[in-house]
C-alpha cells in the first residue's frame, strides 16, 4: 500500500512502473494520485493500464482520473508524433 507522499516521489523520479503499480492500491485516493502522475508524466507505457482503468475500476473517481490521465498521454503522444513528422518534412531527402 502507498502513500499519497509516496506517489509524489514516483513522480517526481518518472517511476512509470511503480505509479502503474500503484493504479492497484486498495486506497482510491493513492489510486487517482497514481493516475494523475502517469498522465502528468505521458508515458506511453501508461496507455493501457490507464485504458483499463477509466473502464474497469469501482471508484468513479479514480475512473474519472484514468480518464482524463489517458486524454493527457494519448495527447502528448499525438504531439510527439507530429513534431516527429513536421521535422521529417524539413529535413533533406537522400537517395
Amino acid at each position: 500500500m502507498a502513500t499519497i507522499d509516496e506517489i509524489d516521489t514516483m513522480r517526481d523520479n518518472r517511476d512509470v512502473d511503480g505509479l502503474i503499480r500503484a493504479l492497484q492500491d486498495p486506497d482510491e485516493f493513492v489510486r487517482v494520485e497514481a493516475a494523475l502522475s502517469l498522465g502528468t508524466i505521458a508515458d506511453p507505457k501508461a496507455k493501457e493500464p490507464l485504458l483499463r482503468m477509466r473502464s474497469e475500476d469501482p471508484s468513479g473517481s479514480v475512473r474519472e482520473a484514468a480518464a482524463t490521465a489517458y486524454k493527457w498521454v494519448v495527447g502528448r503522444l499525438q504531439e510527439v508524433e507530429a513534431a516527429r513528422g513536421s521535422l521529417e518534412s524539413r529535413l533533406p531527402k537522400t537517395w
